[in-house]
């Protein structure tokens, strides 16, 4: 679904990722872990064009996506959860899904389809975002990447400041978007929730791929663990 290849990333001068690669499969959770700075959300902002790569390649679903516009990578299939969620405070949850809403090749998704997943998301439509927890705009968050009919869900610190039982509403849509062949590319520094639902990892350090396997194997290690994340 996914193929990078080599990209080197720059803000200005200053070079942020030096020949990364990795892959996600159709239906496939891949963890994008490391410590805070290591090119995480680099790497995502280089796959939607938000920063583009300068050299190297990002295949997505066969076409190349390298440098083309944010907007249009969208429409080929790709949704984004930012970590700040980014809803707009001043419009209904209802609105804001709305104008989420795009036709892909791949499965349509309603807000039906979403408040399937999170059960209370049908009693905040009516509300303004401005007026929501920190849980609740996650759920619109996530709903809105779903709307846009994704093949690939890009998560950034999707359970950042959440309770415990929010992370594991979380989690649990991740196994749903897995289940459903949707690919996901999960930046997360829960560890731990983020290894038990991957099915692979990779570990960056200051912009460079320091290690690539399978999450099982990270997850049972904890001398490997604690080496690369310090946990």
């Amino acid at each position: 679904m996914l193929q990078i290849e080599g990209i080197r990333t720059y803000y200005g001068e200053t070079q942020a990722l030096f020949d990364v690669s990795l892959e996600v499969g159709t239906g496939e959770v891949v963890a994008l872990l490391g410590a805070t700075g290591a090119g995480k959300t680099t790497t995502l902002r280089s796959i939607l064009g938000l920063t583009p790569a300068r050299t190297g390649s990002i295949r997505f679903d066969g076409s190349d996506v390298t440098r083309r516009p944010t907007h249009e990578i969208a429409r080929r299939g790709i949704s984004w959860v930012p970590e700040e969620r980014r809803v707009v405070p001043s419009l209904t949850v209802a609105r804001n899904l709305a104008i989420a809403v795009r036709r892909t090749r791949f499965r349509r998704w309603t807000v039906g389809d979403c408040c399937e997943i999170f059960t209370a998301l049908q009693y905040l439509l009516a509300r303004d975002c401005e007026n929501l927890s920190g849980g609740e705009m996650q759920m619109v968050a996530i709903s809105r990447a779903l709307l846009g009919s994704p093949g690939l869900v890009l998560m950034d610190e999707p359970c950042q400041g959440l309770a415990p039982k929010v992370v594991q509403d979380v989690m649990r849509t991740v196994l749903r978007l897995k289940g459903e062949g949707i690919g996901v590319l999960l930046v997360e520094q829960n560890v731990g929730a983020a290894l038990e639902v991957a099915d692979r990892v990779v570990v960056l350090d200051h912009g460079v791929v320091a290690h690539r396997g399978a999450a099982a194997q990270l997850h049972s290690d904890a001398a490997l663990r604690m080496r690369l994340l310090g946990v």
